[in-house]
């Protein structure tokens, strides 16, 4: 398991892939957004390039496989933890996963707030750092081990930022 200082060539990299996932996806992607610890500056990291796309409540998620799918992705099947959240992933010269949820939903609204929440207090994303490396080390080869380490705080973290962000919209157009 591998994590590492932050790298500010991940927002163009999710700039990139994110205009490519929007031709392939068209109208079934409402929103797509950088998030995930890739997305926080200064932020510790696994090098992958996290993507959150929002999809319509009611669309057939077989579009969406066949548009990853012709992007290189894997499809990795429905997160048995946040049921409403499918999961991708693509690797080669530069990894990503994506996870597609439904807009504007639960789902769509934590991730965001988590991930605005690091960007706007420092202690916090320190603090996760510090753990996403106690994580690395205990779970060398596991990323479920590497998980499971982290789930108290990013539970502790998830319930922070949903409080701070009060509701608000997140990035509605």
């Amino acid at each position: 398991m591998e994590v590492t200082p932050h790298d500010d060539g991940w927002a163009v990299l999710y700039q990139s892939e994110a205009a490519r996932i929007n031709a392939a996806l068209g109208v079934y992607a409402l929103g797509i957004e950088h998030f995930g610890s890739t997305a926080v500056l200064g932020l510790l990291a696994k090098p992958i390039v996290d993507i959150l796309i929002g999809a319509r409540k009611d669309s057939d998620p077989g579009t969406a496989v066949v548009g990853l799918r012709g992007l290189g992705y894997e499809y990795l099947g429905e997160d048995g933890r946040r049921p409403g959240r499918h999961f991708w992933r693509k690797r080669g010269i530069n990894a990503f996963n994506a996870s597609v949820v439904p807009y504007g939903g639960e789902l769509w609204e934590s991730n965001l707030a988590v991930r605005d929440f690091l960007r706007m207090h420092p202690t916090w994303a320190k603090r996760y750092g510090q753990v996403k490396l106690s994580a690395a080390t205990a779970s060398e080869m596991s990323m479920l081990g590497y998980q499971d380490h982290k789930r108290e705080f990013v539970d502790e973290l998830r319930a922070a930022a949903v409080t701070w962000a009060g509701g608000r919209d997140h990035n509605l157009p």
